[in-house]
Parts: C-alpha cells; sequence; structure tokens
C-alpha cells in the first residue's frame, strides 16, 4: 500500500531553497568546467585524474583531523573556508585557462587545487542543508543538477581556456547567494512528507549505518566502472573523447526532474531501489550504445554523462544523510564522500585509460568488466536493502553500534544527557503525529524543549532566530499550548 501523497505547503515554501539550489548548480558548473579538459585527450584525462589523486592527499589529513575532532567547526571557521574555497577556485580555474594549452603538465596541479576549493565550496552549501529532511535535500540537489548540467554542456562546446575564464567570473556570484541564504531558513521544503527516513522506510530509525555505509561502497563500486568507461581507449579512436550528443539536454534534464518529482510521489521507493534500478538502466544502456554506435560514440556518452550526472546527485544526498544523522562534523562526510566517488573513477582513469597492453585495450573485455561492476553494485545494495528490512537480532544490533561508534553516527554509547535528548525528541515526534506539526516544528519545538534559547535553536538548525519564532508561535497555535513548560508536560503526559 502505498503512502499518501505529500501536502503542498505555502508558495513562500518553495523560494526559501533557491538561493542553495543556485550556489550549488553555481560551484557544480566550476568544478567540472575546471576537468573539462579531459573531454579532448587522453592526456588530459590522465592529468584530471592525477589531479583528483593529488586533492584526495590533503582531504584524507582533514578527514583525520575532523574524526579526532571532539566539536564541529565554528560558524565562523566554516564561513572562512568558504570564502577562501570561492577566491581559490576563482584564481585557479582562471589559471588552468590561461596556462594549460602553453604548459600542459601545470594543468595537474591547477586542476588539483580547482577540484579541491570547488569540493569545499559544495560542501559548505550542502552543510547549510544539514537538518533538511530527505524530500528537501532530493529538490536541492537533483534541482541545482538540473540547472547546472545545460550550463556545463554550454561550456562544452566552448573552447576549454574561455571556459575555464567564464566560469572563473561566474563564481563569485556564489557570495551574494551565501548572503541571502543565510537570512531564510534553506531546509524549508514545499511537501510535508511522512514519517519516513532518508532510504524510505517505516521510520527513520531503519536508516541505519549499515545502510549508509552499503550505499556508499556501492557507489564507489558503480564509479569503478564509470572510470573504465570514461578512460578506455575506445573511446578516443577519433582522436579525442566523444563529446555529448544534443540529446544530453533532454535526457539529464527529464532524468533529474524525474527523480525529484519522483522522490515525492514515491518516497519509501524512489531514493532506495529506485534510484539503483534508475543508475543500473543507464550505466547498461550508455555500454549497449557504445557498442552498438562505435561510429557515433557520443550517443553513448550523452547516456554515460547523464549517469554521471545522477551518481553526483546521489553522492550529496548521501552526504547530507549522513550529515543529518551524523555526530561528527558535515564536512567529515563530505569529504569521505568525495573521495569515495571521484577517487576510484580518477584510479581506474589512470590505470585503464593509459597502461599498455591487450587486456587493458580490448573494447569488448573493459565493457564486460563496467558492466559487471554495474550490475554487481546494484545487486549488492538489493541484498543489503533486504537484510536492512528484516534483521532485528542482537547480533545485528551490536554490529550496527560499532559502525554507529566508528563513523561518528548517532546512537552509539548514549550518555544520559544524549538519552534524555533522544526521548525528549521522541516525544516531539509524538506530539507532531498528535497535533500535525511540521517536520520542521517538530525540530524546533524538541529543541526548544530541551531548554535551548531561540538563538542556539537557529545556529543548530542553520535558520534565523526570527524564523525559530515564528516555528514556536506555529505550534502554540497548533496545540493550544503557550508556554515551554506547558509543552513539556504536555510531552512528558506521553
Amino acid at each position: 500500500m502505498h503512502s499518501p501523497l505529500p501536502k503542498l505547503r505555502s508558495l513562500t515554501a518553495y523560494a526559501a531553497p533557491i538561493p542553495i539550489i543556485a550556489g550549488l548548480a553555481l560551484s557544480h558548473i566550476a568544478m567540472i568546467v575546471s576537468g573539462l579538459s579531459g573531454l579532448t585527450s587522453g592526456f588530459e584525462v590522465l592529468s584530471n585524474g592525477l589531479g583528483t589523486g593529488i586533492a584526495s592527499v590533503p582531504i584524507f589529513i582533514a578527514m583525520l583531523a575532523l574524526y579526532k575532532a571532539h566539536n564541529p567547526l565554528s560558524k565562523r571557521s566554516v564561513d572562512a573556508a568558504f570564502f577562501i574555497s570561492i577566491a581559490v577556485q576563482c584564481a585557479s580555474i582562471a589559471a588552468l585557462g590561461l596556462l594549460a594549452a602553453k604548459a600542459p603538465s601545470a594543468s595537474i596541479g591547477l586542476s588539483a587545487i580547482a577540484s579541491l576549493s570547488s569540493w569545499i565550496s559544495i560542501l559548505s552549501w550542502l552543510r547549510r542543508m544539514q537538518a533538511a529532511s530527505s524530500i528537501a535535500a532530493v529538490i536541492v540537489t537533483f534541482g541545482a543538477l538540473s540547472i547546472a548540467e545545460p550550463v556545463v554542456y554550454a561550456f562544452v562546446l566552448m573552447p576549454s581556456d574561455d571556459a575555464c575564464l567564464v566560469a572563473g567570473l561566474l563564481a563569485p556570484l556564489q557570495l551574494p547567494l551565501a548572503f541571502y541564504a543565510s537570512r531564510r531558513d534553506p531546509s524549508a521544503c514545499p511537501v510535508e512528507m511522512p514519517d519516513t527516513g532518508y532510504f524510505g522506510f517505516e521510520s527513520a530509525k531503519t536508516d541505519n549505518p549499515r545502510l549508509f555505509l552499503t550505499m556508499t561502497v556501492s557507489i564507489s563500486a558503480l564509479s569503478f566502472a564509470m572510470g573504465v568507461v570514461e578512460g578506455s581507449p575506445f573511446r578516443f579512436v577519433e582522436g579525442g573523447a566523444p563529446l555529448p550528443d544534443a540529446s544530453y539536454l533532454f535526457v539529464t534534464t527529464a532524468v533529474t526532474v524525474g527523480i525529484a518529482v519522483g522522490a515525492i510521489l514515491r518516497p519509501r521507493t524512489m531514493m532506495t531501489t529506485g534510484i539503483w534500478i534508475l543508475m543500473q538502466g543507464l550505466g547498461i544502456t550508455a555500454l549497449l550504445f557504445y557498442a552498438a554506435f562505435p561510429e557515433r560514440l557520443s550517443i553513448g556518452a550523452a547516456v554515460s554523462t547523464t549517469l554521471s550526472a545522477v551518481m553526483t546527485g546521489f553522492i550529496w544526498y548521501l552526504i547530507m544523510a549522513f550529515s543529518h544523522y551524523g555526530t561528527k562534523d558535515p564536512f567529515f562526510y563530505g569529504l569521505a564522500g568525495w573521495l569515495a566517488y571521484l577517487l576510484p573513477r580518477a584510479l581506474v582513469q589512470i590505470v585503464v585509460g593509459h597502461t599498455p597492453g591487450p587486456f587493458l585495450s580490448d573494447p569488448t573485455l573493459l565493457a564486460a568488466l563496467s558492466g559487471a561492476m554495474i550490475l554487481a553494485s546494484t545487486q549488492f545494495v538489493f541484498i543489503r536493502l533486504l537484510k536492512t528490512a528484516y534483521s532485528d537480532t542482537d547480533a545485528a544490533q551490536k554490529s550496527t553500534q560499532r559502525l554507529e561508534k566508528l563513523l561518528g553516527l548517532k546512537g552509539a554509547q548514549m550518555s544520559g544527557a544524549s538519552m534524555r535528548k533522544e526521548l525528549i525528541l521522541h516525544d516531539a515526534e509524538k506530539l507532531q503525529k498528535e497535533f500535525g506539526l511540521s517536520d520542521r516544528e517538530a525540530e524546533v519545538i524538541g529543541l526548544y524543549a530541551l531548554g535551548k534559547t531561540q538563538q542556539a535553536i537557529a545556529e543548530d538548525l542553520c535558520i534565523t532566530p526570527a524564523t525559530v519564532r515564528v516555528h514556536i508561535k506555529h505550534v502554540y497555535a497548533k496545540t493550544d499550548l503557550h508556554s515551554r513548560q506547558e509543552i513539556i508536560d504536555r510531552m512528558n503526559s506521553f
């Protein structure tokens, strides 16, 4: 039996995440354009892969530091990282356009700097959605991609040096968007969803670390398969990698918008089985088109590039899911997602595309290898989903607790204060069901019942104090309770 369709909220809710969507799209455009040279020759694919590999070293070091840290980064530190990343992003991408043609070896270092700075700016935008519901996360991620991908295609048609210069000039537009976003509630969503987790189970509590880790491992396997396709020598038989066909614009826009609509209409299936069936279908279709149309590789490139866009949106969604439930700083999960998604692809591009020998130059073998990895990653997810849905044994719970502690997710060795917080938030969910509160109102009133000030709640949820006051007034009106103590007393009665 399908869940009831979500209810539409006011039109103002639609405008709330727009600055996040636009900023995320600009960051994504800058990151992709900085690697556009990888569409022209084998050496540049090698340099792009090496750039990603070099950038992974400071990312891994930063991950270790964030893992050891006991507290999240301060707002001042996050803002500083965002502004610095924008400045470095602009300079490195512009320099890449000016110097890549004259000094190709310099493009490796510039590509690493551009990739790292662009990813930090992307994570800064995703961080603003830390408290978002699953449907808000889908709308933001795939909404940003539906805007960015047509713009990226326009840059593909330009000379790579001109594209880099223009992208470098567009990147600073993120600054006014960030200022505007800080004055709104970016986690607001135009729909009210049923009480589901990020992966569609009956309760958000089923979203356990084993499921998160399964999704991450599977996306890494799929990234390996994409690296095989993108780095394969048979893609360069025409003197350069094929540009996606113009149909790519229609396919990518239809798929990204369709995912967002599907998540609204089918929240229990779209981001679990649905997204993986879609990615598997795109991957297999791309391989079939590459084999069926060897003289027009652009047809296959259109589908494989669409798959790459969907994978990007899904890894953003995974980062939001980890950040939503995690106790570590959101940057930790974002950097881990970067390594899980981009590093496997870069390594395979280097090995497969630039290692001589009959084994690595056989298109049939490479297509079979990538197809097998696509199927294996999808089947692995389906098996783990079944085990997650039906496993409730003590052994499974103990194993989950160990993973919670390792990954820094909520639930590991809760102290008395943590237990109290969990109980109050659970009571806030009951209050939500009884009086029809929205997800955001339940979050606000739960933190309010914990004794936090309106300013502290605003900082925790990345919204303004004025928005917090509005949510509290709405709760008072719906529940006919008019003070913090009355709210607490009502929760204690459950």
